[in-house]
């Protein structure tokens, strides 16, 4: 069994490897005209606009436009856009290919078919598959391609909290992720020389920010953001679940009084510098929040006209954005408090430990 770790912006760079220049450039512009993104792509839109793809290739216009998309990326990362299907991956983390012609491309509008030699098409074309060649698909190779169980965190809550767009464009990465997935049940040949995922764990984090009673509705919206990967995972052999989950619960329940009534709440410590309602956190106090329930019906978020969720905000005070200080002391000699770690790990590693 192979294992792996590696920030989700990698997965999102594998439906890459089947596209042209044109078809990616096609669908990072759409995805930027949309309402869930246009207010933060109009810089990068705007610097578009003049620009002739047919035109001799421009080194300071290259990166101009380059730099200009690599910042519409981070704004649609934002906690209150909380956009998910971002490629190419290496664009927000750069790491030590910051700077390089690998990572000095952008989407044009469309030029000519086949785009002239020498013109600024054609050197953002070569450079979108030397980004192939030399970042996506090392990665398939050396790590992906050897996995045979994956488990997907899922920010859910950050694009619940920023309404349905996010939550639209969540739907549509996870789908795309998984369409990049070789699942199925591994036979002797298979496992030996090219292992197929047979389990997939898609697991919901930050399970601590709501109460527990709202902990299998958080599943079950995650559970209908993948449904559609589901069928094909029955098909193939392999094996789905979903968790919500928190691997370090930095939170715990309480009960508060509001207005003669006991509600259920859970309390924290919010980091240094956090946030809310005009107040700054200093890293050491202690509050209490209401949560909000989620729907029992996850249909409620999908429907046409879906509302956010707008748990931990209440009036001028929006909590929801907030994160919070892992329990003082845990890892010396205390066990670290979690929220279905175990069962996510009994889901994955169960039948090799038999």
């Amino acid at each position: 069994m192979a294992a792996g770790h590696y920030p989700g912006e990698w997965l999102l760079d594998l439906p890459l490897l089947d596209m042209s220049y044109a078809e990616f450039s096609r669908q990072s512009l759409e995805l930027a005209r949309a309402p869930g993104r246009l207010e933060v792509a109009r810089e990068m839109l705007d610097g578009l606009a003049p620009v002739d793809p047919a035109a001799p290739a421009d080194e300071a216009t290259a990166r101009a436009l380059a730099g200009r998309f690599t910042a519409y990326l981070a704004a649609c990362r934002a906690e209150k856009v909380a956009m998910s299907l971002l490629p190419p991956g290496r664009f927000l983390l750069p790491g030590d290919l910051e700077g390089s012609p690998a990572l000095t491309f952008a989407p044009l509008d469309p030029g000519p078919a086949r785009p002239p030699s020498g013109s600024l098409a054609a050197m953002m074309e070569r450079r979108f598959e030397a980004y192939k060649a030399s970042v996506v698909r090392p990665f398939f190779r050396e790590h992906f391609a050897r996995l045979d169980r994956q488990i997907v965190l899922v920010d859910v809550l950050a694009a619940l909290n920023a309404g349905p767009e996010a939550l639209a464009d969540l739907e549509r990465a996870l789908d795309s992720i998984l369409l990049a997935f070789r699942v199925g049940r591994n036979s002797l040949a298979s496992a030996l020389w090219r292992p197929r995922i047979e389990k997939v764990m898609f697991a919901a984090t930050k399970a601590d920010h709501l109460h527990r009673s709202s902990h299998d509705r958080l599943e079950a919206i995650l559970r209908r953001l993948v449904e559609r990967a589901y069928g094909r995972a029955r098909q193939s052999g392999a094996q789905m679940d979903v968790v919500a989950l928190a691997a370090v619960r930095a939170t715990r329940e309480a009960n508060v009084v509001r207005d003669g009534r006991t509600m259920a709440a859970i309390a924290g410590t919010p980091e240094a510098g956090q946030e809310a309602g005009g107040q700054i956190f200093d890293g050491e106090t202690e509050i209490a929040l209401f949560p909000g329930d989620l729907p029992a019906d996850p249909g409620a978020f999908f429907e046409a006209g879906g509302q956010g969720f707008r748990g931990l905000a209440s009036g001028d005070a929006d909590f929801r954005f907030l994160r919070f200080r892992p329990p003082a002391g845990i890892g010396a000699g205390r066990p670290v408090p979690h929220i279905r770690l175990d069962r996510a790990l009994q889901f994955l590693l169960a039948d090799r430990l038999d």
